[in-house]
């Protein structure tokens, strides 16, 4: 069965409190959001961001706060769906850090899966791009 709106309301809560508490740099909190279970998977933007497992997920996200004084992500897009206990969602909007290499800013593009256990919402799979530059709306590669 399909997820209800209220469901998928959920699931937009769940989110929008995991982009807050990875704002505000509360490690325990962001990790509250994620099924402590070793197959959680979260793919990022860098090189080296490809994660297994809740301990490699967790020194991933400790080395994002770690290495910025402050952070935000918004959502200003959002489409989600699912079934049974299983939702996905995808979000796009604006995301800035301070670094020491100064300031980042991008549109940040995230995909989701949660499965719906007894304490609400829990993220099993993150994957998070931000769209190529120089590559031209209408265009499928950079550089056309």
């Amino acid at each position: 069965m399909d997820l209800s709106p209220h469901a998928i309301a959920e699931v937009r809560i769940t989110l929008d409190s995991f982009f807050e508490a990875y704002g505000r740099g509360d490690l325990d909190e962001v990790m509250s959001y994620f099924l402590e279970d070793q197959r959680i998977i979260g793919l990022g933007t860098g090189a080296d961001e490809r994660n297994l497992g809740w301990e490699e997920f967790r020194a991933q996200v400790e080395r994002d706060l770690l290495q910025s004084s402050s952070r935000q992500v918004t959502i200003d897009w959002f489409k989600g769906a699912g079934q049974g206990d299983v939702a996905w969602a995808v979000t796009e909007g604006p995301a800035s850090a301070v670094t020491d290499a100064g300031e980042f800013t991008a549109t940040l593009r995230m995909s989701f899966v949660l499965l719906r256990t007894g304490d609400g919402w829990k993220i099993v799979l993150s994957h998070g791009s931000v769209p190529l530059a120089g590559q031209e709306a209408g265009q499928s590669f950079p550089g056309e």
